[in-house]
């Protein structure tokens, strides 16, 4: 029951690793929700889609805000990722006509490039400061540290750099000399 709550609870902090898998795996529930399954389900199940879709957009918004709590930002951040992405999927889907059957002149198009190059440097930002920047080291205003298991003081400083995925030092502190 801790990890289902970890899920769902917007307090405390998440590390990289979990927040990669609570991602991915909302992805692939994504895609075989309203990939898959519509063309298999009878239409009167398809009025799950409301309450399932409810509880992933929490999921997403917890895990994120929890992400972004290791990284020392504010909860409340994670509404902005959440309608960036959201503006992503919309714009992809108008630019390369892939949904609603919009037709786009090409006075629009100069505009709608415009806006991806704005929502491609959005989106880049917020793949490496969630996916790749280590978290805040020691505790912070919300909470210990996710990664340390012994108190900061009795471990010391970290020996890494900051801003430098944990992954790249440790295979480059293991490589032998």
């Amino acid at each position: 029951m801790g990890y289902i709550w970890s899920l769902l609870s917007f307090t405390g902090r998440t590390n990289r690793a979990p927040y990669l898998v609570a991602q991915v795996a909302l992805l692939a529930l994504w895609f075989a929700l309203w990939i898959e399954l519509p063309a298999h389900l009878a239409p009167q199940w398809q009025i799950l889609d409301l309450p399932v879709t409810v509880v992933m957009i929490w999921v997403n918004l917890a895990t994120t805000a929890r992400r972004l709590h290791d990284r020392n930002w504010s909860g409340w951040w994670a509404i902005a990722v959440f309608a960036v992405n959201r503006l992503s999927y919309l714009y992809y889907g108008l630019f390369l006509r892939l949904s609603f059957g919009v037709d786009i002149s090409i006075a629009k198009e100069l505009l709608l490039v415009m806006i991806a190059v704005a929502l491609s440097v959005l989106q880049t930002w917020i793949i490496i400061e969630l996916f790749f920047l280590a978290g805040t080291e020691g505790p912070n205003r919300f909470g210990p540290d996710p990664t340390r298991t012994t108190p900061p003081s009795l471990i010391g400083p970290r020996a890494e750099p900051v801003g430098v995925p944990d992954f790249l030092l440790s295979r480059a502190s293991n490589s032998p000399r």
